[in-house]
């Protein structure tokens, strides 16, 4: 039987040696990291010569610009009078703050792990602000068994405590909660780094080696020692010199290497170049050369998949931690707006243009809300000459005993029929009414009849009475179908107005 309430208190917690895999920390003034690749490599800075590679260098610069440049907007929370304010004071404190380029830095959290920046509070007569975020070295700090961040420092080499609401943290990557210090990209990027570079050594030595014959010198048997290393000094000297002398009786010769290419180096440098590509972006297009349309849009989607991960990794840190909080001092109560970049790959306007053309030609237009949504608010409808009414087009397709309600019927041709021109004179003069001028009209036509109808609720002969007084050139048949017309534009006009 399941228990009737939820257990609060958190179980799997790092602490009181609850973790098998970290052992008892309660101790421990600061939490290690788990990753074994950057014992390795040498910490935080061996880490940081990951990014001499050139390489990494551009496939990340790549990464960071593409979400960088995407423009940034700020959404209220809410539809209060405070929610606006609120994003309205946020709005304004990122167009005081160098954005994008604190964006930029810390969107280093994905190459390391983690990234820090500090938030320099002002206190001033409109309440608290945020003067600057400054983003400071990921080496200067490190967590708590408790998950609080410390900061090292000369006077506390194990971490001092820092105040709260003072430090923006943006943790990614880690497989679990349990890592406060996530887990980068430079993780995946060490062994292929390391690889290429190694391979960069050895391709060195393989083109001096067949670059230049190799210099073989020859001494008689009995050559003394002092003689022998004269003639060494000789050989090296040629590598650089242009001419040399060599001891008397002493022959030089070169040896030309017999074999020939690079020795698959070449690539070698490109595979790795390619795993490096393909763990920064996902993809290698957008860096190589040689590929089809249809591959480099696959690739390019990849990317832009990318750019959209890391927009919502910095935008989803900062409404958690400090906007959250200017929000809070400023105006208690009120929700917490959103901040976001546009990282939606935008339309094609003349494709959309052509397309919107060609649905014209078929019976349908978009709508005025479409046309500022999709080509923004500098547009009016085109106006007829003379009489300011807009040309009129059906907005759904016509169906009549000749055209199946599952779409236009064309000739061959492949052309829609013309329409008639009486049903178009007809249509441009219905589009000259206005609304209110049909509403009118339509009330001055029907009320009589209404009124007439309503007198004679009881007695429908005494109805049929009035219409055969007022209509009097109306047959049987035709009073009968006047009536059920008259009853139809009721029904519909009684619909429209409730």
């Amino acid at each position: 039987m399941p228990p009737e309430k939820p257990h609060i208190p958190e179980v799997a917690t790092v602490l009181g040696g609850r973790d098998i895999t970290r052992g008892y920390v309660d101790g421990l003034p600061t939490l290690p990291p788990t990753d074994r690749i950057m014992a390795l490599a040498g910490g935080w800075r061996g880490y940081e010569e990951l990014l001499r590679d050139d390489q990494v260098q551009a496939t990340f610069s790549q990464r960071r610009l593409a979400v960088v440049r995407k423009p940034w907007s700020v959404e209220p929370g809410g539809g209060r009078r405070n929610d606006k304010r609120a994003a309205e004071l946020v709005r304004n404190t990122l167009e005081t703050l160098p954005w994008d380029d604190i964006t930029d830095q810390m969107l280093y959290a994905r190459f390391f792990g983690f990234a820090v920046a500090e938030i320099l509070w002002a206190a001033g007569p409109d309440g608290i602000s945020v003067r600057d975020i400054r983003v400071r070295d990921r080496a200067r700090f490190a967590f708590a068994p408790d998950g609080a961040l410390r900061m090292f420092t000369m006077s506390a080499p194990h971490g001092e405590a820092l105040p709260d609401r003072k430090f923006w943290v943006a943790s990614v990557g880690a497989s679990h909660h349990d890592e406060p210090y996530g887990r980068g990209l430079a993780n995946a990027l060490y062994w292929p780094v390391w690889f290429k570079r190694n391979g960069a050594k050895f391709w060195a030595v393989h083109l001096e080696k067949f670059g230049a014959p190799t210099p073989l010198g020859k001494f008689p048997k009995g050559t003394g020692e002092i003689e022998r290393q004269r003639l060494l000094q000789a050989l090296q000297a040629m590598q650089t010199d242009a001419g040399v002398i060599i001891p008397e009786g002493m022959t030089v010769e070169l040896i030309e290497a017999t074999r020939s290419g690079n020795a698959g180096h070449h690539e070698w440098m490109q595979y790795w170049d390619g795993a490096i590509a393909k763990t920064v972006l996902g993809q290698t297009m957008t860096t190589d050369n040689g590929s089809s349309l249809a591959q480099a849009q696959v690739h390019m989607q990849v990317r832009e998949d990318f750019t959209a991960s890391d927009a919502d990794l910095i935008c989803a840190s900062a409404c958690g931690s400090w906007v959250r909080w200017l929000v809070e001092y400023n105006l208690p109560g009120a929700a917490v707006p959103r901040v976001w970049r546009e990282t939606e790959v935008q339309e094609d306007l003349k494709t959309r243009a052509e397309r919107d053309t060609a649905l014209r030609g078929i019976g349908y237009r978009i709508t005025p809300e479409a046309v500022k949504r999709v080509y923004g608010d500098d547009y009016e409808p085109v106006t007829d000459e003379g009489n300011g009414v807009p040309p009129s087009t059906p907005s759904t397709p016509s169906t009549s005993s000749t055209t199946p309600a599952d779409g236009p019927e064309f000739s061959e041709s492949g052309q829609p029929p013309a329409p008639f021109p009486d049903q178009e004179a007809l249509d441009q003069a219905l589009d000259g009414l206005s609304r209110e001028t049909l509403d009118a009209q339509t009330r001055a036509l029907l009320e009589p009849v209404m009124r007439a109808l309503e007198d004679a609720s009881d007695d429908p002969v005494a109805f049929l009475g009035w219409l055969a007084e007022h209509y009097p050139a109306q047959g049987p048949d035709d009073l009968d179908d006047l009536l059920t017309r008259l009853l139809f534009v009721s029904e519909l006009w009684g619909e429209g107005n409730a």
